[in-house]
């Protein structure tokens, strides 16, 4: 377990276009992450998973997560469409 700094859940789910096979995505933010290659954070949340719906996890640093908030990114929009959780 690590602190969190933000959870936006986005994509067909959030918006309630999803099809029967839809998974969950959400990004999470976490300054933990810092030590972590991308592969590796998302592994650790997968450990952490324990609903039984697939999820695609997109996990970010807090300057990453900043930086991904501008221009057309999947960043800004799930800023833009998605539900912040935390």
């Amino acid at each position: 377990e690590f602190p969190l700094k933000k959870m936006i859940f986005f994509g067909s789910r959030a918006t309630g276009k999803e099809h029967e096979d839809s998974d969950i995505d959400l990004i999470i933010v976490s300054d933990e992450f810092k030590s972590l290659n991308f592969i590796k954070r998302a592994a650790k949340m997968y450990n952490c998973w324990d609903m039984n719906y697939p999820v695609d996890f997109l996990c970010f640093t807090p300057e990453e997560f900043e930086k991904g908030t501008k221009g057309v990114t999947i960043v800004s929009e799930a800023v833009k469409e998605g539900i912040e959780i935390t």
